[in-house]
């Protein structure tokens, strides 16, 4: 069964795996064979990684504050008195920190799961393995979607894509049949209504379904009714 990357894509996650790792690895240090150098150069890596990720939000934080600082200087009232202290910027210890930690702690990853002692419970509670993909199940996959009407016969929709190709979005007259009325590939998308009788409102449903490798996939979505003109 196919299992998703186990590095995540954005920094604050990748940052929650390092800490929990930095916390948990100690105590598998001797099953998988590491020396306390290991150990603690495995941490130290960790502790980089993570120092490093604080230190840039401490400047931008201390960069907003900067900012108001800056305005309050050039707006503050009332003029001519004594404007508060600026905000400091953390002080970034010379040369305590070294390059390619990312790469490294791949590297170190690669071979923990190389490892004579090592297990899939192991790479589990470190966060060094990928979480299982389990299937959805078309029949419960329905487009869950919000209209929002526009002048000149235009209706936004919004909502997830789940992970389909398209979204095919059909509309039905009061009185009438559905018929496909746009095709999005990504959301929010818009669309024209073109009226029965030019220049008038017009009140109908609107519903959709999603495409996927060019086939119907799940349930049509429930019916929305707009009006439009």
């Amino acid at each position: 069964m196919a299992v998703k990357f186990w590095w995540p894509s954005s920094m604050p996650a990748q940052v929650v795996l390092v800490q929990n790792f930095s916390v948990k690895i100690a105590n598998y240090a001797t099953v998988l064979g590491m020396s306390p150098a290991q150990l603690d150069t495995a941490e130290a890596l960790c502790s980089n990684f993570v120092s490093a990720f604080n230190v840039v939000e401490q400047c931008k934080a201390t960069m907003i504050a900067m900012t108001k600082w800056r305005d309050e200087v050039f707006n503050g009232e009332p003029a001519g008195g004594t404007a508060q202290a600026a905000p400091v910027f953390p002080v970034v210890p010379a040369n305590a920190y070294t390059l390619g930690t990312v790469t490294e702690f791949f590297r170190l990853r690669d071979r923990i799961v190389a490892s004579a002692g090592y297990t899939q419970a192991i790479g589990e509670d470190l966060g060094i393995v990928g979480a299982t993909i389990v299937p959805v199940a078309p029949d419960t996959v329905t487009p869950n979607l919000k209209t929002a009407t526009m002048a000149n016969y235009w209706v936004n929709i919004s909502g997830s894509m789940q992970g389909a190709d398209a979204l095919r979005v059909e509309y039905a007259r009061n009185g009438g049949d559905f018929a496909p009325i746009a095709f999005l590939t990504n959301t929010p998308g818009s669309f024209q209504i073109t009226p029965a009788q030019p220049n008038q409102p017009e009140s109908g449903v609107i519903r959709a379904v999603y495409i996927k490798k060019n086939s119907e996939y799940g349930n049509y979505s429930a019916n929305y009714p707009v009006t439009v003109s």
